[in-house]
């Protein structure tokens, strides 16, 4: 693995830049806010890096920040988000605007991201809240506090779950499916009663 490259800026292009290691050229993808950031074609450059590995081809992806490589990796290990993807996000959230999305359910805002959904969306928040809570030493948030008014049914129904003695994996598949089947405005009593009927089967 390539944990980072240092060299000389080589060139600037439209989602990537080349740098100089030695005399041999590595061609790493990067956001917007990276490309705008990185110093002048001619100086050198340090990159956090991680190379996506694929049957077809291997991609390196290139970060100024661990924070940002953070955010990348975290989001890529959602389902339904790939590299591009979890790029687009760096470029346009900072990682911690990105972290302060997840915790406040902000699904209107990581809908913006070019390649992400409402339902991409939905499974941002469900697989990273805890995630981001614990890396940020939270402890246990106070659910109606960080998240939207349009998120209570599906917190309170989660807790309900949970509470019922579902694991929370199991819990957020149930919740998250049934929140997709019955929509936004369902009420925490519709959205318990189809996610409890989607584990017992």
């Amino acid at each position: 693995m390539i944990a980072f490259l240092q060299g000389v800026l080589a060139a600037k292009l439209a989602d990537r830049v080349e740098v100089d290691v030695n005399g041999v050229g590595y061609e790493i993808f990067v956001s917007q806010k990276t490309l705008q950031a990185v110093p002048a074609v001619g100086k050198g450059v340090t990159l956090k890096t991680y190379l996506h590995v694929r049957e077809d081809t291997q991609q390196l992806f290139g970060f100024l920040k661990d924070s940002e490589k953070q955010a990348f990796l975290m989001a890529l290990s959602v389902s339904g988000v790939g590299p591009k993807a979890a790029m687009n996000m760096l470029s346009t959230y900072s990682p911690e605007a990105f972290f302060e999305a997840i915790l406040r359910n902000d699904l209107g805002g990581l809908k913006s991201i070019p390649g992400i959904g409402q339902k991409t969306a939905q499974h941002l928040v469900l697989e990273l809240k805890d995630k981001v809570t614990k890396m940020m030493g939270a402890g246990v948030l106070n659910e109606e506090s960080v998240l939207g008014s349009e998120s209570k049914a599906l917190s309170d129904a989660l807790q309900a779950m949970m509470a019922l003695g579902y694991s929370a994996v199991e819990s957020r598949r149930a919740v998250l499916s049934s929140m997709q089947a019955l929509g936004d405005k369902a009420t925490v009593e519709e959205v318990l009663r189809a996610s409890l009927k989607s584990v017992v089967g």
